[in-house]
């Protein structure tokens, strides 16, 4: 204790090139640890906003973009696929859950989504104040986006078309804020929800047909469309529909009507389970779609030829209405892990349409920014290297000037080990206190971020481990650099250091 008492007061006695070093040595740690908070923040909340995702539908374009407009909500779509044709992906019997996306407006520049209520709930988003919508135009703000525009729980606004903050403004069609998120949803923080039906609504009296082409919709009972289809004329199919198919015709447009008012779109797995098991109900027991629909509904892999046969029992009865209505983008979560193979490929293959992997996308990104954060953390080590190198300068120049204190420290009786302990625990000290500022300056950096770009607050993190070895290499390193200047102060001769001293 008393040479580290006494190696603490040396460091304090020249502040300047003490502080130098430390300071030194604090940013090329504060650089790597903000690297680390960073690298697992990023890691944390990429896993986090995609949900559980397994595959993205979208236009014909760069994968990439297409996860990063759909799931990200960072980019550009690239374009719009057929209501019908994802409608159809979404009945695949190795489809577990589907939401559609419809994008194209903001406000203030937060994008607004359509999407149905089961979209939010991937990220286990939960409405801090009001409730969900349930029609066209009421709409659910993030936490951020309510931060920033000052709209609440009551309150109207209209989009403009596009992303940016100006832009053709659909003032003619107002939404109605109907609850705000709870913080810490992800990326659901800076989307304005509302249901796809309002997206439609704001474009057909527009005829953005390269945006959303559809027809005009029809309020009445019989033409009023929702993405299931539309309601058809029972008085006209019921002279061609057996009693089966009337008794399924019933089924669908039911579950059409109770979806259609819960302001939902008829693609989750609740409705088609529902759709499948009336059609299995009225099968016979001993009917080989029972089965198949069995090892379906348990997640057990079935057969090419079952498989087909299956997807051709869902199309029977399927009512076939002309619909050019489109969406941006669909979610889909896998029932079995057979699905991965054979989804993709049939999509890429025989529609339209492309399919892209989250998590697949996700590591091409990162190889794409991994140079660029390779580049800094050898720049902080490069730091760290020449930090090192300047507590060398500094312990060699204090043993220099200050070579008649340890002359006397050796008369007073002071053995040549505890000369050596001096010197190399005055490089450990000038090391460890380098590191201790680093970790406080990346810290409060990290705690800066949030109010700099309007976020909710990230919070402390605890010290990671790659910090901890950190600590480890910045005590070696302050080690290392006064290892010179101690060997020469235990090598040092009493007599001619007074000598010289005497001289002087």
């Amino acid at each position: 204790m008393y040479v580290l008492t006494l190696a603490y007061k040396r460091l304090v006695s020249r502040p300047g090139s003490s502080i130098l070093s430390v300071l030194l040595f604090g940013i090329g740690v504060s650089i790597i640890s903000l690297i680390v908070l960073a690298d697992r923040q990023v890691q944390q909340s990429i896993e986090r906003n995609l949900a559980g995702i397994d595959l993205v539908v979208g236009a014909k374009g760069s994968p990439l973009q297409l996860i990063l407009s759909s799931v990200l909500h960072a980019d550009y779509p690239t374009g719009n696929i057929s209501m019908q044709q994802a409608q159809r992906i979404a009945e695949h019997p190795l489809v577990k859950k589907s939401v559609p996306l419809a994008l194209g407006d903001s406000y203030k520049g937060f994008r607004i989504v359509g999407a149905p209520v089961d979209y939010p709930r991937l990220y286990e988003a939960s409405v801090e104040e009001g409730e969900w919508y349930e029609h066209a135009m009421q709409a659910v703000l993030g936490y951020n986006v309510a931060r920033r525009t000052g709209l609440n729980v009551g309150d109207t606004f209209y989009g403009v078309h596009g992303f940016q903050d100006v832009g053709h403004a659909h003032d003619d069609h107002i939404y109605t804020v109907t609850g705000i998120l709870q913080p810490g949803a992800g990326v659901v923080d800076n989307l304005i929800l509302t249901p796809v039906e309002s997206v439609w609504k704001v474009h057909e009296e527009h005829d953005h047909r390269e945006h959303y082409p559809e027809k005009e919709v029809q309020h009445s009972h019989e033409k009023n469309r929702g993405y299931g289809g539309a309601h058809e004329n029972h008085n006209r199919e019921s002279s061609t529909h057996t009693h089966d198919e009337h008794h399924m015709h019933n089924a669908n447009t039911d579950a059409h009507a109770a979806y259609e008012q819960a302001g939902a779109l008829p693609l989750d797995e609740s409705s088609f389970e529902e759709n499948i098991e009336q059609r299995i109900s009225a099968l016979p027991g001993d009917d080989p779609l029972v089965k198949i629909h069995e090892k379906v509904r348990d997640g057990k892999d079935i057969s090419r030829e079952q498989m087909e046969a299956y997807q051709a029992f869902m199309e029977e009865g399927r009512r076939e209405v002309e619909d050019d209505r489109e969406i941006t983008a669909l979610l889909l979560v896998y029932r079995s892990a057979a699905a991965n193979i054979q989804i993709p490929r049939m999509i890429n293959e025989t529609t339209h349409m492309q399919a892209a992997s989250p998590a697949l996308e996700m590591n091409r990104l990162f190889s794409l920014l991994s140079f660029g954060i390779e580049v800094l953390r050898w720049l902080a080590w490069i730091i760290i290297v020449i930090s090192g190198m300047n507590i060398f300068v500094h312990l060699w120049n204090t043993l220099r000037q200050g070579m008649h204190e340890i002359a006397l420290l050796r008369v007073l009786g002071a053995g040549r080990l505890k000369v050596f302990f001096l010197l190399t625990g005055q490089g450990a000290m000038l090391a460890i206190a380098g590191w201790l500022l680093g970790i406080l300056l990346s810290r409060g950096v990290w705690l800066l971020l949030p109010s700099l770009y309007f976020m909710p607050g990230m919070g402390l993190i605890a010290i990671q481990w790659q910090e901890i070895m950190l600590l480890v290499y910045a005590f070696f390193t302050g080690l290392l650099a006064s290892v010179i200047p101690a060997v020469r102060a235990y090598k040092t001769d009493v007599h001619f250091a007074l000598k010289q001293y005497a001289h002087a």
